[in-house]
């Protein structure tokens, strides 16, 4: 893999739960202006290192570094400064609006005692325009559909104003059509403003299409990194899933397409 730059980054990580173990020894960066996609099987670690990335969880061995320094010696709210993360199956603190919620991703640039100010205005319609969720500002999170509530969401984590963004399967459970357009989104914050994200995403067509970073993980380990292109093949397919596939050309974007061949050999019943 090229030598990228990354101001986020994990050195000999050991991760887990209580006596569970899930990596050992695991080191990773998340390159900076990069759409990242995190995949691998389910139970792989996906989830519990960007949980650590972004200091939601404390590594039992090992350090998370932001911009050079470990992150564990920042304040609560520094780290909210510069790193934003939208949490799996996030839930709405009550019944509150659209705007109240994105609101919310104010808090870290606030000085203690100090009053709503106009700057904070402005970051919250910025986030909400740039999401496409501004006319649903007096709205209530709890009306919305799942699409739309997830573009509230990461209107919130915009607010911040930070230039990483970190997301825990934020495709979960939406339609396809949600998925599709929660990931153009995405796509266009990486592109057209320069946010370095990194999602954990189920869906490997999706990821390829979307991402322009790869980081595969089989049981706490890398077993990949890298551009799409450079690094999908049928044999990296099936050492981290167990699937036995064909890779072809996505037809619209170009970018590696990952076809099943089944288990019970489907190209032997068409012959």
């Amino acid at each position: 893999m090229t030598d990228l730059s990354s101001r986020l980054r994990g050195t000999d990580l050991t991760l887990g739960y209580g006596k569970k173990i899930i990596a050992e020894q695991l080191s990773v960066a998340i390159p900076d202006g990069h759409f990242t996609a995190i995949i691998g099987p389910n139970g792989c670690g996906k989830s519990t290192l960007l949980r650590t990335l972004s200091r939601l969880m404390t590594p039992a061995q090992g350090h998370v570094y932001l911009d050079g320094e470990q992150i564990q010696r920042f304040a609560s709210k520094e780290v909210a400064r510069r790193v934003g993360l939208l949490a799996q199956n996030a839930t709405t603190p009550g019944d509150i609006t659209v705007q109240e919620l994105v609101a919310r991703g104010r808090y870290p640039h606030q000085p203690l005692f100090t009053r709503w100010r106009k700057e904070d205005e402005e970051a919250v319609m910025r986030a909400m325009k740039a999401t496409g969720v501004d006319s649903l500002a007096n709205q209530s999170v709890d009306t919305l559909s799942g699409g739309q509530r997830q573009r509230a969401w990461i209107a919130m984590v915009l607010a911040q104003e930070t230039a990483i963004m970190l997301l825990d399967e934020p495709t979960t459970w939406l339609d396809i059509s949600y998925q599709i357009d929660l990931l153009e989104l995405l796509s266009a914050l990486n592109r057209e403003q320069g946010y370095t994200l990194a999602a954990v995403l189920h869906d490997l067509n999706q990821a390829c299409r979307y991402a322009t970073h790869l980081i595969a993980l089989r049981d706490g380990k890398i077993v990949a990194q890298g551009a799409p292109k450079e690094i999908v093949t049928a044999e990296l397919i099936e050492a981290v899933y167990g699937l036995r596939c064909m890779i072809i050309d996505d037809p619209v974007a170009h970018t590696p397409l990952v076809v099943p061949l089944g288990r019970s050999g489907i190209e032997s019943r068409q012959t």
